[in-house]
């Protein structure tokens, strides 16, 4: 299982330079998961130029999720190297690839920071009042033989059911050019239709990623909160 040491995680980034009718696009897509410990809050990508120099550049608040905020920046500087930092409160947190840095080669590459994380999940109701969660996983490439899924509860812990994802193909979210080779997959899950309580009025869950070649588990579990998507239909987290 990950061990969450630090409130940041870079949730999926590609950095690309192409060149399209004699101009030079270089850029970076990134999108951060940070814990919402305080506001105000900053959070930062701190990147290698082509000179060996260290930059800072900023990455905006995208949507907050009550005890989770999502920060994304779809035309960062050209950052084939670089960690994020989150500050708050006068504290520095960072997501540095525990201290290796996150290395990517233009156009061949993508990442994210964990082996496993959340894309989204949303929640689906029907006529007859039964709930469902439909939804992304991102996904690491290390191994093929491999189980992904969710646990989720719908009445607060109290009980907990699991659902497998199934594999839906590669993620290109964020480039420009689609033809490299990308390192992460995209899962996709959807749990039975039921009738769960209405209180309380959200249901939580957790990604796992089970390596059955090594017996290692995998785990996003929103920095040790367990995700919460409120039970109204179309309900919606990243």
């Amino acid at each position: 299982m990950d061990v969450t040491v630090s409130p940041v995680k870079l949730k999926y980034a590609i950095a690309q330079s192409v060149e399209v009718d004699g101009v030079n696009i270089a850029y970076t897509y990134v999108k951060v998961k940070v814990q919402n410990l305080a506001a105000p809050k900053t959070v930062d990508i701190l990147y290698k130029d082509a000179a060996g120099s260290w930059l800072t550049a900023p990455i905006d608040l995208a949507s907050n999720y009550g005890d989770y905020d999502v920060f994304e920046a779809i035309n960062a500087p050209y950052a084939p190297e670089f960690a994020i930092r989150y500050t708050v409160d006068g504290v520095d947190y960072w997501d540095s690839n525990y201290g290796a840095n996150y290395k990517l080669v233009s156009n061949k590459d993508n990442i994210i920071g964990a082996n496993v994380i959340l894309n989204k999940a949303t929640v689906k109701t029907h006529i007859s009042g039964a709930f469902w969660l439909e939804g992304e996983i991102y996904v690491k490439k290390i191994c093929y033989n491999k189980r992904i899924g969710i646990i989720f509860s719908g009445d607060d812990g109290k009980s907990w059911s699991e659902t497998n994802a199934t594999y839906q193909g590669v993620e290109i979210e964020g480039a420009y050019d689609t033809i490299f080779n990308s390192a992460i997959e995209v899962w996709k899950f959807k749990t039975p239709a039921q009738n769960y309580p209405v209180e309380p009025d959200y249901f939580r869950l957790a990604v796992y990623y089970k390596n059955d070649e090594t017996g290692e588990a995998y785990w996003d579990n929103n920095f040790g909160q367990d995700y919460k998507v409120s039970k109204v239909d179309g309900s919606t987290i990243e």
